[in-house]
């Protein structure tokens, strides 16, 4: 179907013929008075559809018509030179020639027949080939619905994309860039581990990891410490069961990186689908390998992943997260100073948090009369985001999605579900005589997803520090913990101006860092910048 849009004129046609540079529709209307509002000298809006699908949407020149007062035969021709699908960013992912090359190959939209065409060059975010001018197909933003990009019959990945430019290039023909649309979160880490490995052989990504070898490198490298150890002794058969799934069967919700060196892993950096609109990057560690700075080239690895993953539909991603002890050089000056630097809360905010691991067993389970906790009401929640805002100002009730709306897909708890695992949000409100004290986040993973238990824990955020006490929080807190298998349950309290004033007994503290994944190339301009993180060209 074909819709012609110009100046609030509006009318319904098909299609009658196509070439790359153009098309020919046909115009139907009831009304012999209705194309007196056509201008065949001004631009005019075509949509060409197949069902719902839209194949074409775009600003066409007519370059002639002809017919009667009820139909007419239009030849249109798009007048942009070149589309710009998305905004340029500052650092982009390489392309890359391959050989072999890749095949692309699609159903035509528009012709209905097999197209195969050789890839000339190719990054996470599109490719380009080149077709003869008097056998072109590709009409500049034409959208392809499904299209499989072929590595030498052994890899094929599905994507959807939309053809950006066709320029003429001498000897070669006219050379067409197509943009990726989407594609789904295991076919686009397929695609940037198949890239990745070309520019570095060290470099992998979600492969499939030998569990003696990771529980090594977590040891030897340091990454788990002594307190870290005696949680996972206690429940030692969970955390197997998790990484055995997590690091060999590669879900959608969980990527991992490793810089290795003939089978030994130098450097790991992972992330998890936390929340329904953010990632958590966690498990960062690294040790020497040669003169190779292990730990920036993991870094380097998941900057460049996320870099093109934010703009695919499918991946989820508007927020990536990070939590780190202040205490500790490393993330401080990599992550905590890109935020003090940027000094914008709403592109890259930090949130201190004060960790207690919490046990109620002297504790009891009732409250005074006068306080209430139950679950938040959408109005309560108004008024944590209220509170955020002005305390805050960051990106902290967005990224936790504390406000978000069920959005009718399917839910993080229910993609966790489908592959086996359990993620859960539970949003409290503390009250007394009907005013809000607090909110308590309860949140629930299966053990050792974290393996500091960061997505296992209640997070508490105090809106009137002086008017809660220390023990009416606890007993609330007690009421919460039945819901997990621990005998210390992780809790995060916010403000630490609460945790301060009322003297509560906190282990230690992480600050939240939350980053607007729109603006990664930033952060990849900041570590080439700072800390001479060289990206693949």
């Amino acid at each position: 179907m074909v819709e012609l849009i110009q100046s609030g004129y509006q009318a319904k046609g098909e299609l009658l013929d196509f070439s790359p540079v153009g098309f020919r529709i046909k115009i139907d209307t009831p009304s012999s008075d209705s194309f007196r509002w056509f201008n065949s000298d001004a631009l005019v809006t075509i949509n060409l559809r197949h069902g719902e699908q839209i194949l074409f949407s775009g600003l066409c020149r007519c370059i002639r018509e002809r017919g009667g007062v009820t139909g007419r035969e239009i030849v249109a021709a798009p007048v942009d030179e070149r589309i710009s699908r998305f905004k340029r960013k500052q650092m982009r992912n390489p392309r890359q020639k391959l050989i072999p090359s890749p095949t692309l190959i699609f159903d035509h939209p528009l012709l209905k027949k097999k197209i195969r065409l050789e890839v000339a060059n190719i990054s996470t975010s599109g490719l380009s080939v080149y077709e003869k001018q008097d056998q072109g197909v590709l009409l500049q933003g034409m959208i392809i619905p499904e299209l499989i990009i072929d590595f030498a019959g052994a890899v094929r990945l599905q994507c959807s994309a939309q053809v950006l430019y066709r320029s003429e290039e001498k000897g070669k023909g006219m050379r067409c860039g197509l943009s990726i649309l989407d594609m789904d979160m295991n076919t686009y880490s397929r695609l940037t581990h198949i890239l990745t490995s070309a520019l570095d052989p060290h470099a992998h990504l979600a492969s499939e990891l030998d569990m003696g070898a990771v529980w090594e490198f977590f040891f030897k490298s340091g990454f788990i410490y002594p307190s870290k150890y005696r949680l996972i002794q206690s429940h030692r058969e969970d955390f197997k069961k998790t990484y055995k799934k997590i690091y060999q069967e590669s879900p959608e919700i969980e990527k991992h990186f490793t810089y290795q060196k003939n089978g030994m892993i130098y450097g790991h950096v992972s992330m998890v689908r936390a929340y329904e609109r953010a990632w958590l990057i966690h498990h960062h560690a690294a040790r020497t390998m040669d003169e190779t700075r292990a730990g920036f080239m993991v870094l380097k690895q998941i900057i460049h992943y996320l870099n093109d993953m934010h703009r695919l539909p499918s991946a989820k991603v508007d927020y990536v997260m990070v939590y780190f002890r202040p205490d500790k050089k490393f993330p401080d000056r990599v992550f905590g100073n890109f935020a003090r630097t940027l000094n914008n809360p709403r592109y890259c905010s930090m949130d201190l948090f004060s960790y207690l691991p919490y046990t109620s067993l002297s504790i009891g389970k009732h409250l005074p009369e006068g306080w209430l906790l139950r679950e938040s009401t959408n109005v309560e929640l108004w008024a944590l985001k209220r509170f955020y805002s002005e305390h805050s100002g960051g990106l902290l009730v967005d990224a936790l999605g504390l406000t978000q709306e069920d959005s009718g897909l399917e839910s993080l708890e229910e993609v966790y579900s489908r592959l086996g695992f359990m993620r859960k949000q539970t949003i409290y409100s503390l009250s007394h005589n009907g005013d809000l004290n607090a909110f308590l986040i309860v949140s629930q993973s299966d053990l050792a997803i974290n393996l500091s238990e960061l997505l296992n824990c209640i997070k508490i955020l105090v809106i009137t520090p002086e008017e809660l006490p220390w023990n009416i929080l606890s007993t609330a807190i007690a009421q919460l913990t039945g819901v997990y298998n621990m005998e210390r349950v992780p809790v995060m309290f916010y403000p630490f101006d609460y945790v301060k004033a009322n003297k509560v007994p906190y282990e230690k503290q992480y600050q939240l860092w939350i980053y607007d994944a729109r603006f990664v190339s930033r952060f990849m301009e900041y570590l080439q910048r700072k800390f001479r993180v060289h990206y693949w060209e």
